[in-house]
């Protein structure tokens, strides 16, 4: 299989990964208390669960091509996203700490990408 739909492939997944997480966020937010009853009916728990489980699907296939220890690390990428999504729709702030964590993902994810 051609290693750029791969890599493309593994960062959509990443994407998927990181909203998952927005929408658990979100139906947290959307809770005024803490219970499993309200969970369970709870729609962005339902949402961000199918996009984990499709995340995560993705990535079993994606063992089948790419090495495990290139797949993993370059899964981290997840956390851009994460800080990107957190950004733009929740107006959380970007501090110089959560920048330099960002870079050192990328620069981690770019040496790993070229070996």
């Amino acid at each position: 299989m051609n290693p750029v739909v791969l890599y493309l492939m593994l960062i959509g997944g990443c994407v998927l990964g990181a909203f998952a997480s927005y929408f658990f966020k979100g139906a947290t937010l959307r809770l005024e208390k803490f219970s499993i009853a309200l969970l369970v009916r709870e729609k962005f728990i339902w949402i961000g669960g199918l996009l984990y489980i499709i995340a995560a699907v993705n990535n079993i296939f994606l063992l089948g091509y790419l090495d495990y220890s290139i797949l993993l690390p370059m899964s981290s990428i997840t956390y851009i996203w994460t800080l990107i999504i957190a950004y733009k729709l929740l107006g959380e702030k970007i501090t110089a700490r959560k920048v330099i964590g960002v870079a050192a993902i990328i620069l981690g994810a770019a040496l790993l990408a070229s070996s």
